[in-house]
């Protein structure tokens, strides 16, 4: 049968000078040379496999559950998987009968330390659900990987039996949104979590790392150990391959002053068909991606009415501020695709300088570094430098233009600015809203609000008057 040290197991006296944890101070005697166990003898810090799991994004690959095929009876005995774990955990001799269906037996669910008779009453728990392992890269393992996993009785840790409603709750949870309701189960739970992803060469999400580690901090974690998991009878799966960098393309519009980007070919392709007298097409200039991977953050894409054109940031607390203070003058569209942030260390990526123009009232963006510096050395009284938002691949910058496509403009020059009006107007100087936006519009990417008509500072003059929004 199968016994579990709550907790893990406990480094011996001699080694912990430091008093036991509450998890630790109740666990059981050491597991039983009959358990079931890794064929691995040696013992290693739960802390030390956690830090070889890759840290990645959930995979975005629809989850097909079929392709686990559970219940198999992968030693040909004629027991079923389930039947093989109910034979395994139970702490009396089991009634079995000829068709290897366990009837009666006694199953502690370690999960919420409650004891049960009846087989009916307790499931057959994947300690990390078949989809949590889905996303954590059996997406890309093979048929025979994925049902080895499905059905592993080789180590204690992938499979145990649980009360029913128990395993209901927990269904395919991490560890950032579950934990056993039975407290001292949870230092033992989090370190089979951990066993059981390294022992399948699966990642874990930022969200879940942060948690197991809280956990493991409460545990002791410096002094609990756990077996060192062998690796399964089909192979150690390798890591699933990352995505590839796809191309970002830029387009220009002297008639708005700005930039469009997109990764999307079906939309690049119609903006040139259709509007080759707005958009100017300027080619790829960097690369990025359209699902997260390990290290990458979301940049998010507004939409402005207002100014005719789009904001990128990938600073969370800044697009929380455009959100909060400027909802009727930018659009949150999402996330346009994933960069690595400004900060990153990641090797072979580019920096993404941002500029911002008063006059165009638009933001430009560029991954060259030559565009950037002649933009710095020409333009600088348009186009202010604010430094590096994000960074991408650096095996994407420059593609050379296709030679039927213009080349890449450079920023232009503003139009022509007027003279200072002054605060010369009041809003009951306008028949009418489009009145006053009109000349609100004309002076404002030069000398702000310099006649006072928008006294909320929300972009909209002269609100009382007709046809305001």
């Amino acid at each position: 049968m199968r016994n579990r040290v709550l907790g893990a197991a406990l480094v011996a006296a001699a080694v912990v000078a430091a008093p036991l944890t509450p998890a630790a101070a109740s666990a059981s005697p050491s597991v039983p040379a009959s358990a079931s166990s890794p064929a691995s003898e040696e013992w290693i810090l739960v802390a030390t496999l956690l830090d070889q799991l890759r840290v990645e994004a959930p995979s975005t690959v629809k989850y097909n559950r079929d392709l686990f095929f559970e219940g198999a009876d992968l030693d040909g005995d004629g027991c079923r998987t389930r039947q093989e774990v109910l034979l395994e955990e139970t702490d009396v001799p089991a009634t079995v009968t000829d068709a290897c269906t366990v009837t009666a037996g006694q199953w502690l669910s370690y999960y919420d330390n409650v004891t049960h008779i009846d087989p009916a009453a307790i499931e057959m728990d994947h300690l990390v659900a078949l989809k949590e392992a889905w996303v954590s890269g059996a997406w890309a393992w093979t048929d025979a990987q994925r049902q080895g996993y499905a059905n592993d009785v080789d180590d204690y840790r992938t499979l145990t039996m649980v009360t029913a409603a128990v395993n209901t709750a927990k269904a395919d949870k991490d560890p950032a949104s579950w934990l056993p309701s039975y407290r001292d189960a949870r230092c033992t739970y989090i370190a089979e979590w951990v066993a059981v992803k390294w022992r399948w060469n699966l990642s874990v999400d930022p969200n879940e790392k942060s948690a197991i580690q809280t956990l493991l901090a409460e545990c002791g974690a410096q002094w609990w150990e756990t077996r060192l998991p062998a690796m399964p009878t089909v192979g150690q799966p390798s890591a699933p391959p990352l995505p590839e960098p796809v191309g970002v393309y830029r387009f220009w519009s002297p008639v708005y002053q700005g930039h469009f980007f997109t990764t999307n070919p079906t939309e690049r392709d119609q903006i040139i068909a259709r509007w080759p007298n707005v958009w100017t097409y300027e080619g790829q200039r960097y690369t990025a991606f359209t699902t997260q991977v390990a290290g990458t953050i979301p940049l998010y894409r507004f939409w402005s009415s207002t100014y005719s054109g789009h904001f990128y940031t990938a600073d969370p607390a800044e697009r929380a501020a455009v959100i909060a203070k400027w909802p009727n003058i930018w659009k949150d569209e999402g996330i346009a695709y994933y960069v690595y942030p400004a900060n990153s260390a990641q090797a072979d990526t580019v920096p993404v300088a941002r500029f911002w123009s008063n006059s165009a009232a638009h933001h430009f963006y560029t991954a060259d570094a030559a565009e950037r510096d002649a933009v710095l050395a020409k333009w600088w009284r348009v186009w202010v430098y604010e430094g590096e938002n994000f960074r991408v691949p650096a095996a994407g910058i420059p593609v050379p233009q296709p030679p039927q496509q213009p080349q890449p403009t450079q920023p232009p020059q503003p139009p022509q600015q007027p003279a200072n009006p002054g605060d010369t107007r009041n809003c009951t100087d306008f028949a009418t809203y489009a009145a006053a936006k009109e000349w609100f519009d004309r002076y404002y990417p030069y000398y702000g609000d310099i006649a006072k008509l928008d006294f909320d500072n929300d972009g909209i003059p002269c609100e009382s008057l007709p046809g305001a929004p």
